[in-house]
């Protein structure tokens, strides 16, 4: 159960973290808010069951071994015992989970720290709220255990989202909004970084140069060089508003703007949306 309070936990952190994020798509609005409290219902449902395999594959195998640790030592078990295994096999385990992704070439040498932090954090209420409940010398102690980490799991959780929502109404944290453009401030050379660009005329006309064309599936499909007609128009969705380009191969249709106020954008989704993946260009000052 307690893992699955953190499970739970660490959901609504992720939420309020994705607030000050650029959204896209559907994301935003009454109905992506509805959408994730549906979500965080439907993940506080799962927890349990992962909890209940977590507890099984994990914790209580790590309450064995801590025991089993005092036996061998002539120690007395106790929690510090406890918390000791489980800082020595998250180590572990982040040693070899942090090699293998080193060797895929994914990330530095800092993968070994926060894998082992995250471990131990992730472990460590768990295991010791798992050995609690199982002392032999404290009768009802489990259930006890268990009213304990029902109600501190959702005294915290209720605590986060108060936080959260105080955050958010000071100002202390903002929601994204996207950029509001005018049309001047569209007039200029947008690029890609790899040889890319989009140049914007104050007269209504865009030249493309190199821009890379992607069929529906997300394949790279070569590159548009062609001179078009942009416009930009208000739009009644979560983007104040949209950017459309004619008579331009390949470039007609699926062109948004995001980015900030500072450092603005111009995107079009790579393959499906629901992918996450986008091609950008950024405007030179």
């Amino acid at each position: 159960m307690a893992v699955g309070a953190e499970a739970v936990i660490a959901a609504l952190v992720a939420v309020l973290i994705v607030l000050q994020s650029e959204f896209h798509g559907g994301e935003g609005g009454l109905g992506w808010l509805f959408g994730t409290i549906f979500a965080l219902v439907l993940l506080a449902v799962m927890s349990v069951i992962a909890g209940l395999a977590g507890s099984a594959m994990a914790v209580l195998p790590l309450v064995l071994l801590g025991r089993a640790v005092a036996r061998r030592t002539g120690r007395r078990d106790s929690w510090q015992l406890t918390l000791a295994t489980v800082a020595v096999v998250a180590v572990a385990l982040a040693l070899v989970i942090g090699s293998c992704t080193l060797l895929a070439g994914f990330g530095g040498l800092l993968v070994y720290p926060v894998l082992a932090l995250s471990l131990i954090v992730g472990l460590a209420p768990a295991t010791l709220c798992a050995r609690a409940a199982g002392n032999p010398g404290k009768p009802g102690a489990r259930w006890r255990v268990l009213g304990g980490v029902a109600l501190g799991g959702l005294g915290l959780l209720v605590v986060t989202l108060a936080v959260g929502v105080a955050a958010y109404s000071s100002g202390i944290l903002k929601i994204y909004e996207p950029p509001q453009l005018t049309e001047a401030d569209m007039v200029g050379i947008w690029t890609d970084g790899g040889g890319g660009s989009l140049r914007f005329e104050a007269d209504g006309t865009v030249t493309a140069k190199g821009v890379i064309k992607y069929e529906a599936t997300g394949e790279q499909s070569g590159a548009s060089n062609c001179t078009g007609t942009w416009q930009l128009t208000e739009n009644e969705g979560d983007r104040p508003f949209e950017l459309s380009i004619s008579h331009c191969e390949s470039l007609s249709f699926g062109w948004d703007i995001g980015g900030t106020e500072e450092h603005p954008t111009v995107f079009t989704w790579i393959g499906e949306p629901d992918a996450g993946e986008r091609y950008i260009l950024t405007r030179q000052r």
